[in-house]
């Protein structure tokens, strides 16, 4: 038997074998995703994902493989990819020859030079894009390893098109030394469509990563999590975010478990599993952590002594009328501890919506971006809600262009803010899809200013949808300059907002999630 079987898997929740199914779609990676492929069905030429080593690059990669084999509408061109692993080659006739090869491009013959075979690979191109009207895709993994004077040729490569396409679309992913190779050929960067660099996940996205992974893996979807709030600290303080690392701790706690007979992983079994994974980073950090833990625990009893005479959480910057705050509410200032509210607190009210709306879904929309892109998040509970919403979906995995969906109001599980708090607002308005499409193609447009989907409720208003800036403000001094380094188009939009109304709920729980901006930031 094997032992995820054990812990009633259908499958290993942390192989080390990038399998595009547990590919948690971070607002980055989805972002990445859908750009990459909105690029290649464009035929818009070359384009580069740059990430640390355990970003998820390789994930990605197959990920973006597998969607581009997709079905497509019948006036788009089939896509072919073609993957070329390991682009370390002595000289530019060897790296010539290596893409021919990669490309399938036959009657290669030996002694033939690079001019040769670079004319076999034009015409193979011409044949596959002109007459059996194909869009070819080479995807390059371990980018940084191309030869400098190589790089030269792919922008020769892209000199090959028609009068309406380019003939070979090119996907690099690359660890950062890439950057130099690449800013050292101005050329070359000047043909670039789009760079996207990836970046570690954040502690909610490490716990949402580690919770679809065991979620997809499971006889039961629907299981409790494994891991508790404290050992999920304990992974992400070990890993630092990196999916990688991520993933290899994970698939130790998971034998940990078993060895010691433990249905669940806590702070000191998770920091038992970490061995050679430790960093003097993290060794300085488990104190710090340790004491952050104490304190979480002592608000935790003071909640959990006072649970019995308490029927309604606590929501110290929201308080929708008729909710009786008083006495848990001065409590819970007291201890510093906070809980979220349900669904149910707030449908008390007459106007809170049951859905924010109705969307079409548009070529390369998958359910799982569309949640993450909504609420933040895709846990379990959230993909429940969205399946009884849209009981026409019978598998989550597969949804088709022009599919129409409901997005249930599902309020973000949130942590105390102040009603006061600053963002900035790119855009807003009432219309659901045209925000929500508005976010996604805008998606790092404005280079290091990414932005957030942000639905939100009020009594005043109803239901709106913001785009804002990934960033909590303390001042408004600190938001005004953020928004003068908007693109123009985006500066004439946008404006500061520093105060909410009290019975605002949001929707998306990344907004939550955002430390404030200060000076240390930056």
């Amino acid at each position: 038997m094997e032992y995820f079987n054990l812990l009633e898997f259908n499958k290993e929740p942390f192989s080390n074998s990038p399998e595009p199914e547990f590919l948690f779609l971070s607002p980055q990676h989805n972002s990445c995703l859908q750009r990459l492929e909105l690029a290649v069905r464009l035929r818009r030429g070359l384009n580069i994902v740059i990430g640390a080593v355990g970003t998820g690059k390789t994930t990605l990669c197959r990920r973006l493989i597998q969607q581009l084999a997709g079905p497509v509408a019948d006036d788009t061109p089939p896509v072919e990819t073609f993957l070329l692993l390991d682009p370390a080659v002595a000289g530019r006739a060897a790296f010539v020859r290596t893409v021919a090869m990669v490309l399938g491009v036959g009657a290669l013959q030996d002694g033939e030079d690079e001019w040769q075979i670079k004319e076999k690979i034009k015409n193979f191109l011409f044949e596959k894009g002109v007459r059996e009207e194909k869009n070819i895709v080479l995807i390059i993994d371990e980018g940084q390893k191309i030869p400098d004077d190589c790089l030269e040729i792919l922008r020769e490569f892209l000199n090959y098109e028609t009068n309406s396409f380019k003939l070979l679309q090119i996907v690099i992913f690359a660890q950062p030394e890439f950057s130099k190779n690449l800013a050292a050929r101005t050329n070359l960067l000047d043909r670039v469509n789009h760079i996207h660099y990836l970046r570690p996940l954040s502690f909610f996205q490490t716990k949402a990563m580690v919770e679809h992974r065991i979620s997809v893996a499971s006889m039961d979807p629907s299981r409790p999590p494994l891991f508790t709030l404290a050992g999920m600290m304990a992974v992400y303080l070990s890993t630092h975010g990196y999916p990688r690392r991520i993933v290899s701790l994970c698939h130790q706690t998971l034998l940990m478990m078993i060895i010691r007979g433990k249905n669940k992983a806590g702070w000191f079994l998770v920091r038992g599993s970490v061995n050679k994974m430790r960093t003097k980073t993290a060794r300085l950090g488990w104190a710090a952590l340790g004491i952050l833990l104490v304190a979480s625990a002592a608000g935790a009893v003071f909640y959990l002594k006072d649970k019995t005479d308490a029927r309604i959480p606590v929501v110290s910057h929201l308080q929708p009328a008729g909710i009786d705050m008083s006495l848990r509410e001065s409590r819970a200032q007291k201890s510093g501890f906070r809980v979220p509210f349900t669904k149910n607190d707030l449908q008390a009210q007459e106007a809170f919506p049951e859905f924010l709306g109705t969307m079409e879904i548009k070529k390369g929309m998958t359910v799982m971006g569309i949640l993450e892109w909504a609420y933040g998040e895709n846990k379990p509970e959230i993909r429940r809600q969205f399946q009884a919403a849209n009981p026409q979906i019978t598998n989550l995995d597969q949804i088709r262009e022009g599919d129409m969906i409901r997005l249930p109001a599902i309020p973000a599980r949130v942590r105390p803010f102040k009603k006061e708090m600053i963002l900035v607002v790119v855009e807003s308005g009432q219309d659901l899809n045209r925000l929500y499409h508005a976010g996604v193609n805008a998606a790092g447009r404005d280079g290091d200013q990414p932005l957030i989907f942000l639905p939100y409720w009020n009594k005043r208003h109803g239901r709106c949808f913001a785009l804002v800036l990934d960033k909590r403000f303390t001042t408004l001094q600190e938001a005004q300059s953020a928004l003068r380094l908007l693109a123009e188009g985006r500066a004439a939009t946008a404006r500061v907002v520093s105060e909410w109304d009290a019975d605002t709920v949001f929707f998306n729980s990344r907004i939550t999630q955002q430390r404030d901006f200060n000076t240390r930031d930056r």
